[in-house]
C-alpha cells in the first residue's frame, strides 16, 4: 500500500461549474452595484430642482370691438416689432353711410334755406357757397370710400376662392369692375376736394371775415357739420394692429372677416430668444436659496451639456406649481415649490420653453 496518497484531478467541467456556481453570483452583484451608484451620481443627484426656460411672448388684442380686416400673417410666419399684422374696421359701413347721408341733407338745406344776398355780399355768398361745396363732396368722399373698402373686400374674398376653385369667372370679373369703378370714384372726388380747399385758400377773406364769422348762423352750422365730418372720418380709418415684440407666429386666433370683441386675442408671438430660467425647489426645502447662489443647469437628452448660472432672485413663498405639473410626472398630489429666476450663461444653448435639470451648487 503506498505512502503518499495521490491527488485525484478534477475535470476542467467541475472547476468551471464552481466557478459559476461561487464567483459568477458576486461579479454580477459588483458590476449591478457600480452601475446604481453611477446612474445615481450621474442621475438622481442631479436633478433635485427642475425648471424651464422662459423667453418672451406676447398677445395681439383687439383694442374695441370690430371687424377684421387684411390679416396679413400665419401661423410660423416671422414678425418683427412693429410690423401691421392686420387691420381693425371699428364701425359698421352701414351706420356710416347713414350719418353721412344725414349729414348731406343737412347741408342741402343750409343751401336752399338761404335768403337771397344783394350784390355787395356776394363775396360772402360765393365764401359760403364754395364752403358747402367742400363739405357736401367731403361727404360724398367718405360714402365713396366705404363703398371702396367694401368692394375691396369683396373682390379679395372671392379672388381668393378663385385660387381654390370655388367661385365663378363672371363673379369675380363683376366684383373687379365694381372695385375699379369705386376707385375711379374715389380718386375723381378727392381730386374734387382738392380743388376746392385750393380756392377757399386763395379766397379774398379780408373782405368775408369781418362779416363772416362765428356769430353768423350759416357760419356756425357749417362749423357744427366740420366738426361732424371730421369725427366721421377719423373713425371710417381702420385700426393698425402691430407686432408688440419681434419673434414668430404662434398662434393665429381669428381671420380676416371674422368680428372680435374688445380685449379678444387674434395673435400669439413668441420670442426665438430665452430671457431666464424659472426654477422650483420641491416642498420640503432641503436648503435655502439666496441670491448669488451657482446652479449646475443640464440639458434633458442625449448629450447632457452643462453650464454653471447664477440665481438672480428667489420667491417670497411656496407657490402651487400648476403649470409645471408636467415636470414632476411622478407627483401624485398637488406639487408645492419655492420658485427661483435663474440668469441665463449663453454658453450653454437653450430654447424658450425648454425643460432643464438643475442643482443647487454648495458655497
Amino acid at each position: 500500500m503506498s505512502q503518499h496518497n495521490e491527488k485525484i484531478p478534477i475535470p476542467a467541467k467541475l472547476r468551471w461549474r464552481e466557478i459559476r456556481v461561487r464567483f459568477f453570483p458576486l461579479l454580477i452583484f459588483v458590476l449591478i452595484a457600480g452601475v446604481v451608484m453611477w446612474l445615481w451620481q450621474d442621475r438622481v443627484d442631479a436633478t433635485n430642482m427642475i425648471g424651464r426656460v422662459v423667453g418672451k411672448q406676447a398677445e395681439v388684442r383687439s383694442p374695441q370691438p370690430g371687424s377684421l380686416a387684411d390679416l396679413t400673417v400665419s401661423a410660423f410666419d416671422p414678425v418683427s416689432a412693429g410690423d401691421v399684422i392686420a387691420r381693425l374696421v371699428t364701425t359698421d359701413p352701414q351706420i356710416m353711410q347713414a350719418e353721412l347721408g344725414v349729414v348731406l341733407a343737412q347741408i342741402e338745406l343750409i343751401r336752399i334755406s338761404r335768403d337771397p344776398f344783394v350784390d355787395q355780399e356776394r363775396n360772402l355768398l360765393n365764401y359760403e357757397s364754395m364752403q358747402v361745396d367742400l363739405m357736401e363732396n367731403r361727404a360724398r368722399l367718405g360714402i365713396a370710400r366705404i363703398r371702396k373698402q367694401q368692394a375691396q373686400r369683396e373682390y379679395e374674398r372671392l379672388e381668393s376662392m378663385d385660387d381654390r376653385g370655388l367661385t365663378a369667372v363672371e363673379m369675380l370679373e363683376r366684383a373687379r369692375s365694381e372695385y375699379d369703378a369705386l376707385q375711379e370714384e374715389v380718386l375723381v372726388i378727392e381730386e374734387l376736394v382738392d380743388r376746392l380747399q385750393a380756392r377757399l385758400e386763395r379766397f379774398d377773406l379780408d373782405r368775408v371775415l369781418d362779416r363772416w364769422d362765428d356769430s353768423d348762423p350759416i357760419a356756425a352750422a357749417l362749423k357744427v357739420h366740420e366738426r361732424t365730418l371730421e369725427r366721421i372720418e377719423v373713425e371710417m380709418m381702420p385700426i393698425s394692429l402691430r407686432a408688440p415684440v419681434s419673434g414668430q407666429v404662434a398662434q393665429v386666433y381669428k381671420q380676416s372677416g371674422e368680428f372680435v370683441n374688445q380685449g379678444e386675442p387674434i395673435v400669439r408671438i413668441y420670442s426665438p430668444q430665452p430671457d431666464y430660467i424659472v426654477g422650483y425647489i420641491r416642498h420640503p426645502l432641503f436648503m435655502q436659496p439666496e441670491p448669488g447662489m451657482q446652479v449646475l443647469v443640464r440639458k434633458q437628452g442625449r448629450d447632457r451639456s452643462e453650464a454653471i448660472m447664477e440665481i438672480e432672485s428667489v420667491g417670497v413663498q411656496l407657490e402651487t406649481v400648476e403649470q409645471y405639473t408636467s415636470l414632476f410626472p411622478e407627483q401624485p398630489f398637488e406639487t408645492m415649490g419655492l420658485p427661483i429666476r435663474v440668469a441665463l450663461n449663453h454658453d450653454l444653448s437653450l430654447r424658450p420653453g425648454e425643460v432643464v435639470d438643475m442643482r443647487l451648487m454648495h458655497r
